[in-house]
């Protein structure tokens, strides 16, 4: 880590050592907020433009990896000073929460590698409030034995998580993105994205929300982006006169997996307005193909629960992917959530357009 970027961190962990102490010390500072706004709209204009080629000659993994460490604390500390604003103006509101994001040898995953505190347990535990002053802590996982259902926040939470030396920390993120990862066809981190949204519903769900809830909104950006790409793009009919009809078949896959998810997200708000009738789907293909009516379901109720998060969690979890696959005929009448198997979307994609190939020969 070069001098400047660890003045850099030193700088964002400082306004996060103000907000702590200052509410620990009943010392609150009106102007603290515009300050911190200020220096971190600089700061990430600053970051974002060390990354563009037309400024700097060369960008290398670990100029990358500097840089989006500073972001991820940055973002630590932003979602702080709003808890520290919303607490200046009602010093009754002591369940608003702290966050620190956590480091695993994986690097920093999804949001389920968060910890927070509440207002509260900070004025009850000086030392456990000590402990989220730096924005990015630690947790040493590797040999650590994730069960089926376990999530990185089930280790972090059995192992525990300490902030260590930032450069020590910074060259774990290192080594996490710069180790060989495999490619990603365009169609794969479609498919990815839409996964990554049905586990952030579940999340959701089976655990406190994490500061403002922008899922249904993130995932209609996304959604009017890529419903015409692959409406328009994708027409089954197509695959007749292909080169290699497999990735229309892919094509095909990913617009049904899209639709699952806008009815998915579209049935979480409801449900958050209230109706707990609304349900959770995973559309089902089957070794003959896709069928009307095949779909499993579960109540979102039934992810909401306070006093069995992990294993409700865990049941979402069984969602996360918008298309299963059961090896039998879809006129086998019974089939069951334990049935399907979530395949990766070249083999389902092999296997639609089997089935594809077939019935036109038929």
């Amino acid at each position: 880590m070069n001098n400047i970027v660890r003045a850099m961190f030193d700088k964002v962990q400082y306004y996060n050592d103000v907000v702590i102490n200052n509410i620990s010390d009943a010392d609150l500072e009106e102007n603290l907020v515009q300050e911190y706004r200020q220096f971190s709209d600089i700061l990430l204009h600053i970051l974002h433009t060390s990354l563009e080629p037309i400024i700097v000659d060369e960008v290398t993994a670990e100029d990358k990896a500097e840089t989006q460490f500073m972001l991820y604390a940055l973002r630590m500390v932003s979602m702080n000073i709003k808890t520290y604003e919303a607490y200046l103006q009602d010093t009754s509101k002591t369940d608003l929460r702290i966050y620190r994001h956590v480091l695993t040898k994986d690097g920093f995953g999804t949001n389920d590698q968060w910890e927070s505190i509440t207002i509260k347990d900070m004025l009850d535990d000086h030392n456990l409030a000590t402990a989220f002053i730096s924005p990015i802590a630690f947790c040493d996982d590797s040999e650590y034995v994730y069960a089926e259902d376990a999530s990185k926040q089930d280790a972090i939470k059995e192992l525990g998580a300490k902030a260590i030396n930032v450069s020590q920390m910074l060259q774990i993120y290192v080594d996490s993105i710069v180790k060989p990862v495999p490619f990603l066809t365009l169609h794969e981190q479609i498919f990815q994205k839409l996964n990554l949204f049905n586990d952030k519903i579940s999340f959701n769900l089976s655990y406190k929300s994490k500061g403002e809830d922008t899922l249904y909104e993130d995932f209609y950006t996304f959604y009017n982006g890529m419903y015409p790409v692959l409406r328009n793009t994708y027409n089954y009919d197509a695959i007749k006169d292909q080169p290699n009809p497999s990735l229309y078949a892919e094509g095909a896959i990913l617009f049904q997996a899209l639709l699952a998810v806008k009815d998915n997200v579209d049935n979480y708000k409801l449900f958050l307005e209230g109706n707990n009738k609304a349900e959770m789907k995973k559309i089902i293909l089957f070794a003959n193909g896709f069928h009307s009516d095949g779909k499993l379901s579960m109540k979102f109720a039934d992810l909401k629960n306070e006093t069995e998060s992990k294993k409700a969690y865990a049941t979402g979890r069984r969602f996360k992917q918008p298309v299963g696959f059961i090896d039998a005929d879809s006129s086998e009448e019974d089939f069951t959530a334990n049935d399907f198997q979530d395949l990766e979307l070249t083999q389902l994609a092999r296997i639609f357009e089997k089935v594809e190939r077939a019935e036109r020969e038929d």
